[in-house]
């Protein structure tokens, strides 16, 4: 386990005890002599890294990992609830994009966002693949639509086209039912043995869709590029997951001139009260 270097600065303390309450694995306490708090001998191990004891000073007086409080955004920087709500209303799934990389800024912005996701019990083991240049995300397109027109002329009844009828005239018309012609891809995995294999990837990039959407960039979930790549086991390769990973979901995404001037009307959600 990496070494916690948890520092204290005496100077700020105020010895409020907030850092003490809010560690979940209880492993913080008062020093006895000193009267600041400190790590309690040998529970290091149980530390789950979720840095709240620097987060939570109000002094910036607790170091841990290395990593000064100072360094931290602000945690004052709240959005209004309303332009909050609003960002959920108006997600929308983009099947239209610009056949042009996003700028390099942006897509910065968008990858740095992703190491405050959460994760189960904070294992923050995510890998994320991304598919950076249209050129390379034409490439996995093209092979997928010349796999898909040999299996219409030559194997009419393989499995993969039978899981994608409903799209199958799409498919003889030609059309990127996949990828929607989309610039770019990423695709969210989880290590196997991590805690929440299954739902963390989901988790980021319900993240990821939003701050993107925030930006201007469209991005649609995509259960089918994620079905495509399982099936097509050389294209999953060429992602070069790291050893032990597995593929959760993937999002496309990219700049769209398509534009929502409104909200959708759902129905209410389903829902009721435990008594």
């Amino acid at each position: 386990m990496t070494e916690l270097k948890f520092h204290v600065d005496e100077s700020k303390c105020i010895r409020c005890g907030a850092c003490i309450r809010d560690c979940a694995p209880a492993i913080l306490e008062f020093d006895p002599d000193s009267e600041y708090p400190r790590v309690i001998p040998g529970a290091e191990p149980g530390c789950t890294r979720c840095q709240h004891c620097l987060a939570v000073c109000p002094r910036a007086a607790v170091e841990i990992f290395g990593r000064d409080p100072e360094e931290s955004l602000p945690g004052n920087a709240v959005p209004d609830p309303d332009e909050i709500l609003s960002l959920i209303a108006n997600r929308r799934s983009f099947r239209s994009y610009r056949h042009e990389n996003l700028d390099r800024v942006t897509l910065d912005k968008l990858k740095d966002m992703l190491r405050f996701v959460p994760t189960g019990v904070n294992a923050h083991s995510l890998h994320f693949a991304f598919i950076d240049e249209v050129e390379v995300m034409d490439s996995f397109r093209n092979y997928v639509m010349d796999r898909v027109a040999g299996m219409l002329a030559e194997d009419p009844d393989n499995p993969f086209l039978s899981r994608m009828e409903r799209y199958r005239r799409q498919f003889i018309e030609g059309r990127d039912v996949i990828f929607r012609g989309a610039p770019h891809m990423v695709v969210a995995a989880a290590k196997e043995d991590s805690p929440c294999p299954a739902y963390d990837p989901v988790i980021a990039l319900s993240y990821f869709e939003l701050y993107a959407q925030s930006l201007g960039v469209g991005t649609v979930w995509c259960g089918l590029a994620l079905g495509t790549l399982n099936y097509f086991p050389e294209l999953m390769a060429r992602l070069k997951l790291p050893e032990g990973y597995k593929a959760g979901y993937c999002m496309l995404f990219g700049p769209t001139g398509l534009r929502y001037p409104r909200a959708t009307q759902p129905d209410p959600a389903g829902m009721h009260s435990v008594e």
